[in-house]
């Protein structure tokens, strides 16, 4: 169950990363329903940034070799995705954020779920601890 995990989490951070490096502007339009102001905009170029090295080091732990940094790379997951998606919940239910936030949030905590049970049922990751 990890690989699929990991191999979903490296496309959609690196993508994500990308159009937040590219298109800050419409992507955080899109995913908050808010304009970013300079200042905004160069947060976001940033988390793109961050989001890209995530996806990459999601892609690289997708090897079946297990260890201390692949159990790293899942708990950062599964920490990463917890707090954005509790994030973006809170933001919608503050009022701020739209549907697709909202969305995405939810998404977020599914894979954090997702990550945390791998974590759990894998004799893999289990013996490397």
């Amino acid at each position: 169950m990890q690989r699929p995990l990991l191999t979903l989490a490296a496309v959609v951070e690196c993508l994500t990363g990308v159009a937040l490096v590219t298109l800050p502007a419409l992507t955080v339009s899109v995913l908050l329903g808010v304009q970013p102001g300079e200042d905004g905009l160069m947060i976001g170029r940033i988390a793109g940034v961050a989001l890209f090295a995530l996806g990459v080091a999601c892609w690289g732990a997708r090897a079946p070799v297990g260890g201390a940094a692949v159990n790293g790379t899942l708990d950062a997951m599964t920490l990463y995705n917890a707090g954005a998606g509790a994030l973006l919940v809170a933001y919608f239910v503050a009022g701020k954020a739209g549907v697709i936030g909202l969305v995405v949030g939810i998404l977020h905590l599914v894979l954090a779920a997702a990550f945390a049970i791998s974590r759990r049922r894998s004799p893999l990751s289990a013996a490397a601890r």
